[in-house]
């Protein structure tokens, strides 16, 4: 006990001092002109590339109706590399595969096992994040699939170096290239490496926040203020020179950031929850370029239903933007772009 609460001591000192360096490595930060972010909305090509009722049938997607726990529906979902929706079904056990709006697989997982993220590789294995509860606390294991659902590993997170907690477990994260590639896990003020591309269980290595999805850049954003958040972004192939980071100041209250992206141009991407003085709620997101100067904002859907999503919002490598939510009617995936 007592190593392990030496070896999680010198983790925290070792992200106080890659959080420190965020702070003082530069001199001068990105304002944005001092002008509040989202002043107006950005012409947006809003598509609904899927759409399926509830249920248990072959083109359906489970939910459940609970009386005293949330209500819960599909938990996530990934893009495929041609333009496929894998939608984490987990009520009724099992992926469901969407094209051009129409269902056309379904990959059935155990029964016994609850999953709550999906992302999937370049080769399309399928990387899933299972939950589980052992003598009351919450851990997580990282389940590599083929393209067909076939196991190809089951990697445990919890180890007494980088994840001495794995329930804190918030999602997976693919890097395709670079010496950094692999199979990730985001914790979100860091991230771990825990598997090869090929699925096989290798040395870890920890960097604070993410890692953009050629593995050089690494970014982070967190809320500082009532109206502000920050953006981190490291200088190229470094995890420990920054550029100057990015402030981003709402014109009403930030109830909370709903994630950070990057796409193959680095253009970044910060979702966040704002709050009006009625306390209506909307969900945004506002694109930058790698400089921090505002290239757009998009207004996203706002779910009324109780029903649990934990990973509502993917950003393509292209830069698109894919939200998935659940109305009276069923569950739907649409697509953002910005108009030209």
């Amino acid at each position: 006990m007592a190593l392990k609460k030496m070896k999680r001591l010198f983790l925290l000192i070792f992200m106080g001092m890659i959080f420190v360096s965020f702070s003082f490595g530069k001199d001068k930060s990105v304002i944005n002109n001092l002008n509040k972010v989202c002043k107006s909305y950005s012409q947006t090509n809003v598509l609904e590339v899927m759409r399926a009722k509830f249920g248990t049938g072959s083109d359906n997607i489970g939910v459940t109706m609970g009386k005293e726990a949330a209500s819960e529906g599909p938990m996530s979902f990934a893009l495929g590399k041609d333009d496929e929706i894998y939608i984490l079904d987990q009520v009724n056990s099992r992926i469901q595969v969407f094209k051009n709006g129409k269902r056309i697989n379904s990959i059935h997982l155990m029964r016994d096992i609850r999953f709550k993220d999906i992302a999937l590789t370049s080769d399309s294995k399928i990387i899933l994040l299972e939950s589980f509860f052992k003598d009351g606390y919450e851990k997580t294991s990282i389940h590599i699939l083929d393209s067909n659902g076939k196991t190809i590993n089951v990697i445990p997170l919890e180890d007494r170096k980088f994840i001495p907690n794995s329930g804190e477990v918030l999602g997976i994260q693919i890097v395709n290239e670079g010496k950094f590639s692999g199979i990730w896990v985001d914790l979100g003020d860091f991230s771990v490496r825990v598997a090869s591309l090929k699925g096989e269980a290798v040395e870890r290595w920890i960097v604070p926040g993410k890692l953009s999805l050629n593995g050089r850049r690494v970014f982070y954003a967190k809320r500082v203020g009532d109206i502000t958040g920050v953006i981190y972004l490291s200088e190229k192939d470094s995890i420990s020179n920054w550029e100057p980071e990015i402030m981003v100041y709402f014109k009403t209250f930030l109830e909370g950031l709903l994630g950070i992206w990057v796409d193959q141009k680095e253009r970044i991407y910060l979702g966040a929850n704002l709050l009006d003085g009625q306390s209506k709620s909307s969900n945004l997101i506002v694109i930058f370029n790698a400089e921090g100067k505002e290239l757009g904002c998009v207004k996203l859907f706002v779910q009324r239903m109780e029903h649990e999503v934990w990973q509502s919002i993917r950003v393509s490598p292209e830069g698109n933007i894919f939200q998935m939510a659940v109305d009276e009617k069923g569950v739907f995936v649409r697509k953002y772009t910005l108009k030209k």
